[in-house]
């Protein structure tokens, strides 16, 4: 009889384990979002399991075509990062959001030659994206893609994310 009780209470305990890393993932990368979103007073996203799932989808697919950074053209904003190293989802947001340094709120423009330079960090921030889904992908050449999905979709022209 203890040795059944020991089988349920251990696979409670590794039920447990799998949520918990499940939702340390989302929050990997869900907090430095909402960390960058604070520091301009916007709203927190929440997670949507159904973005991290069209994330999932993408990245894998890219990763299928040797990681290639195409974006899906889908409904969604979307950020994408690859490394040739096996990243974390930090690595990727911090990589987002470093194009803060680009971004000029008083014209609302991105001040680096190329223009769109900081369109990634403006998503980030986008004021009205409410809900957030990400997910990484091994490339088959070594190294990480990771996409993040954002519902509702940011960087309208003419528009402010913030």
């Amino acid at each position: 009889m203890a040795s059944s009780s020991t089988a349920v209470l251990f696979l409670l305990l590794a039920t447990a384990g799998i949520a918990s890393a499940a939702l340390s993932r989302e929050r990997q990368f869900l907090d430095p979002h909402n960390k960058a979103r604070k520091a301009v007073k916007v709203p927190n996203l929440s997670w949507d399991p159904n973005l991290a799932k069209y994330a999932q989808n993408w990245a894998n697919k890219q990763a299928r075509n040797n990681c290639q950074l195409k974006t899906s053209n889908g409904p969604y904003g979307e950020n994408m990062y690859w490394t040739s190293w096996s990243s974390t989802p930090l690595e990727a947001v911090k990589a987002f959001v470093s194009e803060k340094k680009f971004y000029n709120h008083a014209s609302n423009t991105c001040t680096a030659k190329t223009k769109t330079s900081c369109l990634m960090y403006t998503q980030v921030v986008w004021k009205k994206t409410t809900k957030l889904g990400c997910a990484s992908s091994r490339c088959p050449r070594g190294g990480t893609i990771t996409v993040c999905s954002y519902n509702p979709r940011g960087n309208f022209i003419g528009q402010r994310p913030y």
